[in-house]
């Protein structure tokens, strides 16, 4: 690469519930790319400060996000807002400044690999598009996600489907993405879909004396 590149290739991984975003992240990551779970970081940062945040998440949640000894329970507020896609939303505005600063710090830190991703699921939605030079949107069928929701989140059938019925459609999102990686299927095949895009990044970079 050329000694004289002042940043870096920026990469925005989303995606709805359960699709596989950090499925991706984590294939860049063993690729050498530099990644980070945005929400992960700033979850982080609210666990150990909650009055960043704009509100008292009690007073809005209650104190079943608390755990035995009064603190904020990650554990706990998860299963609050995946148990109510309203709580989500209105959660997911007010961490929206966190995000964010998390994401410039890592984006233009002077630390990193070349090419760096971010994992964010509400990256569209919070209008962020403008911090990455492409898209990444992760995609899985419906009928996949609503498994892997029951699965993992120990939720009913009924209550996984309102979930994803809740979020911004696939198509919706694609068509405001640069790339579209399916995960309906086995690892193996999402990881030949993201060694090819990187590949072809790289190739591009290259060429172009990044």
């Amino acid at each position: 690469m050329s000694p004289s590149r002042k940043t870096s290739f920026k990469i925005g991984i989303t995606g709805n519930t359960c699709t596989g975003k950090t499925l991706v992240r984590t294939t860049l990551q063993r690729f050498g790319v530099h990644t980070l779970d945005a929400e992960e970081a700033a979850m982080n940062l609210l666990l150990d400060n909650p009055q960043r945040l704009s509100i008292r998440l009690t007073d809005h949640f209650g104190g079943e996000v608390l755990d035995n000894r009064g603190r904020l329970s990650r554990k706990a507020l998860n299963s609050v807002l995946y148990a109510n896609p309203e709580k989500r939303r209105f959660f997911e505005q007010k961490l929206s400044p966190l995000l964010r600063e998390e994401m410039k710090r890592f984006l233009y830190g002077s630390l990193g690999s070349y090419i760096r991703a971010v994992e964010a699921p509400s990256l569209l939605e919070e209008d962020t598009r403008h911090l990455f030079d492409e898209i990444w949107m992760v995609t899985a069928e419906v009928g996949v996600q609503i498994e892997r929701l029951v699965a993992r989140n120990s939720l009913t059938h009924s209550e996984a489907r309102h979930l994803v019925d809740s979020q911004w459609s696939q198509e919706r999102k694609v068509a405001l993405s640069d790339r579209v990686i399916d995960n309906s299927r086995d690892i193996h095949q999402t990881e030949v879909q993201v060694r090819e895009i990187l590949d072809e990044i790289k190739h591009k970079l290259q060429r172009a004396n990044w």
